[in-house]
């Protein structure tokens, strides 16, 4: 019977004199998806929202002829986004029967810990960042709609994003969206040469590093393949060198392909990504604020305290968390939405 409230009622084959082997289903998805992103430690008294501004100067300097006067360099500020706090939240009731007469102790505790609630709820949020990158918001598993447009007001990935200082425009999709393979990478890897550009339009540099996968067996393995084969497996290929051993890292997302409520969505399995992360600002330009790291709440110990219902006889116990992700600039990040 599915209960938010532990008791004796609800449960009874936690008291009844039947004795049981509880299974647990397995175990939840690995947090993963924070390396991804710029941690940024905000706290309290901060308000509730923080913004990015992008700032951009020109790159070349100009002759200068004798007796006349030197240019002058611009600098603009680019586009800005807001990151806005989300607190989430999770509690369970057990009353004071269910305390003393239940026969499995560490099932109560599994029960009572909660202590999967935020990280996961934290890594679904963080991978939907890439998970709804095609699209400029989503509507989250409480009805919210979440903002996932960068600073021009388009989608993550998006094959026409502009600059505030030139009517230059650049793409980090993917022409004709390939699967992962060696031709998808490779037009991948000829973004990162072409649409890495300035606010003035001008040639950036960025070291990409990582690919980045929902955990579909067959695009890990070709991710794999890539990395790890000179050519296709099986083949005698002794002398073929990997072109591409050390050169990018692999991130599996498990939440990756999946719709707003953590249910999977087959249309996303094939979703891959380029990204250089893990430097700072002179990567992808994407934060994770933390106003509250996933914490308990004071745990029950005795008949007294807030999370105490005197009359009831029933104790509460809850996690809380305070976070956003953000993602300022499409630079740094090319992506493929084969479906």
């Amino acid at each position: 019977m599915e209960t938010n409230l532990l008791n004796t009622i609800s449960l009874p084959e936690m008291t009844d004199l039947i004795r049981r082997q509880f299974v647990t289903h397995s175990e939840k998805v690995a947090p993963t998806v924070n390396q991804l992103f710029i941690m940024e430690p905000i706290g309290k008294g901060q308000g509730k929202s923080k913004r990015y501004t992008e700032i951009d100067t020109q790159t070349f300097a100009r002759g200068k002829r004798e007796a006349e006067k030197s240019k002058k360099a611009s600098v603009g500020v680019g586009y800005s986004v807001d990151m806005i706090k989300k607190r989430v939240a999770m509690e369970i009731d057990i009353t004071q029967e269910m305390r003393d007469e239940n026969r499995y102790s560490e099932v109560g505790t599994l029960i009572t810990s909660l202590v999967h609630f935020c990280p996961q709820r934290m890594e679904l949020d963080g991978s939907h960042v890439l998970g709804f990158s095609g699209a400029t918001s989503y509507v989250d598993m409480d009805g919210d709609s979440v903002d996932v447009a960068v600073g021009d007001g388009l989608s993550l990935i998006n094959a026409a994003h502009t600059l505030k200082f030139s009517s230059l425009t650049f793409s980090n999709r993917v022409a004709s969206d390939p699967v992962i393979g060696k031709a998808g990478l490779e037009a991948a890897e000829k973004l990162t040469k072409t649409s890495i550009l300035s606010h003035f339009g001008e040639r950036r540099v960025m070291r990409f590093n990582a690919i980045i996968t929902s955990d579909d067996p067959n695009t890990c393995n070709i991710v794999r393949q890539l990395l790890g084969s000179g050519a296709e497996v099986g083949q005698d290929n002794s002398n073929v060198m990997n072109l591409y051993k050390g050169k990018y890292t692999h991130i599996e997302l498990p939440y990756l392909a999946t719709d707003a409520n953590g249910n999977r969505d087959s249309a996303k399995e094939k979703y891959w990504f380029l990204a250089s992360i893990g430097q700072g600002q002179m990567g992808w330009q994407a934060y994770l604020g933390m106003w509250e790291a996933p914490r308990f709440k004071e745990a029950p110990t005795n008949e007294t305290g807030a999370n105490h219902d005197y009359s009831a006889d029933v104790w509460t116990f809850g996690v809380r968390a305070g976070y956003a992700y953000r993602a300022v600039s499409p630079r740094g990040i090319i992506g493929s939405f084969d479906t």
